[in-house]
């Protein structure tokens, strides 16, 4: 158990004024066990009991001895609290299903939600470390990929290499599944790849990450195939300075979350193209690919140091083209730092 992680968040349950948290997401569960196991976790005042099924005991109860608890159903979870008298319970309603919070309806529920996140949104050196070497691992596959990316090759067969080289370079498995989009396919941000050939003149989008000791990167990259006509190139610098402009502007403990948001819509704007600009400016990643802070227009959240998040501007003009680019930022004290530079990213 991390003893350290488990204070901070005995804090916040103060505050809140419960007795104890139960908590059913796996990447709470590995940020304050330090293992990689399905079940519940529950953190009271005194103590911290994990509850998992026969599939992982034998792994929990290796790794964390007394504290795990051979469990069937929840029905062995509400004993425990009951045996305990604990009768304030806080659970994070986003990562708790209806069928969950309904079990517990003899206890005094309380809306608990994103505080786990906010404990984690601060990354402590070990896992920044292992976000820079997903990170790397990342960046090292899409250099051995670089190449490839011609005219002819489908998104598919670029996606698979891509993937491959991943795991050669040290990733563990993907991120997430990994999105290469080419010509107007570029113009859903979630599309998966196909059996389309990449041709001469168009954007190609690729969105990946990698996963290593439970941590994860997320890097997106355009590419323009062939002939770079001043249309395109302005297309792909109005996406390139809003991101640039929106990273060189992060004052850590000063700047909003929202704010590097607003910085990228204005750069945007100027070329007319904010209106093709239609998700959030980013995200934390960490355990989680998407997680605290979220980069967006409404969140009001202060950038701290030792964050790491995406700032990911793009446009998608329906039916025609996408660009979006995507880089990680670690925030220090006085400063930011882009993770894993790609040095094949220029303006063109």
């Amino acid at each position: 158990m991390r003893t350290d992680r488990i204070e901070n968040l005995r804090k916040r349950m103060d505050e809140a004024q419960i007795d104890c948290v139960v908590l059913f997401s796996n990447s709470d569960i590995r940020y304050f066990c330090d293992v990689d196991i399905e079940g519940a976790l529950v953190i009271t005042r005194d103590e911290c009991r994990l509850f998992v099924s026969s599939l992982y005991f034998q792994k929990a109860e290796e790794e964390l001895e007394e504290n795990t608890v051979l469990s069937k159903s929840l029905d062995d979870i509400i004993e425990y609290l009951k045996t305990n008298k604990l009768k304030s319970v806080g659970f994070d309603f986003a990562k708790t299903t209806v069928k969950q919070l309904r079990a517990f309806d003899m206890f005094d529920i309380v809306d608990f939600s994103n505080q786990t996140l906010l404990l984690r949104a601060i990354k402590e050196r070990e896992e920044i470390n292992k976000i820079k070497r997903a990170a790397f691992a990342a960046r090292n596959a899409m250099l051995k990929v670089y190449p490839t990316i011609k005219a002819g090759i489908t998104e598919k067969e670029l996606a698979d290499e891509l993937v491959y080289q991943l795991r050669k370079n040290g990733a563990e498995k993907e991120a997430f599944d990994t999105i290469v989009a080419s010509g107007p396919n570029a113009a859903y941000p979630h599309h998966r790849p196909t059996d389309r050939r990449i041709q001469e003149g168009e954007f190609v989008v690729i969105d990946f990450g990698a996963h290593i000791d439970g941590y994860n990167s997320d890097t997106t990259y355009t590419f323009l195939i062939g002939k770079k006509t001043d249309e395109l190139k302005e297309l792909f610098n109005a996406v390139f300075y809003a991101q640039l402009f929106a990273t060189e502007m992060i004052a850590p403990g000063r700047t909003t979350a929202k704010q590097i948001d607003e910085r990228v819509r204005k750069e945007l704007a100027k070329y007319n193209l904010d209106k093709y600009f239609i998700h959030s400016t980013g995200h934390g990643v960490g355990l989680d690919v998407h997680e605290f802070p979220f980069i967006n227009p409404t969140n009001d959240m202060i950038i701290q140091p030792n964050m790491i998040f995406t700032i990911e501007p793009g446009i998608y003009i329906p039916n025609k083209l996408g660009i979006r680019l995507e880089h990680m930022v670690l925030t220090h004290e006085n400063d930011t730092e882009v993770l894993a530079f790609a040095p094949f990213i220029e303006a063109m």
